[in-house]
């Protein structure tokens, strides 16, 4: 479930990147927004690995919704909604998973090329 509502976030924290940098372009050349909305991706991306990955330094991210979940990898596949296999995951499901993180730097691209298309 977590891996559904990641992508729809990176193009939501890639617009308000985006409009951040238009906000201090007068200040900076520098590519704020584009630099924010990399930064943003590469925090998702690291997060969520992480759980994936049950990953030790990342307990406290999932515990707080203990009972629902037992661990970040359920996290990542269930949120608690779901009930889908989340310990025995060789094959189909890892693989998805792994398509799916791959994608992550797409949902940024698409709402970089979104504000783009707002801003001509």
């Amino acid at each position: 479930m977590t891996f559904l509502i990641d992508p729809a976030l990176l193009i939501l924290f890639s617009l308000v990147s985006c409009g951040i940098g238009y906000s201090v372009r007068n200040k900076t050349s520098l590519p704020v927004g584009k630099m924010l909305s990399i930064l943003c991706l590469c925090v998702i991306l690291f997060t969520s690995t992480s759980l994936y990955l049950n990953l030790w330094y990342m307990d406290w991210f999932w515990q707080p919704f203990a009972p629902l979940v037992t661990s970040g990898k359920d996290l990542m596949i269930n949120s608690g909604i779901f009930h889908f296999e989340s310990t025995n995951t060789a094959g189909l499901t890892d693989t998805l998973a792994a398509i799916q993180i791959i994608l992550y730097p797409l949902w940024t691209f698409i709402g970089i090329r979104i504000w783009s298309y707002h801003k001509k």
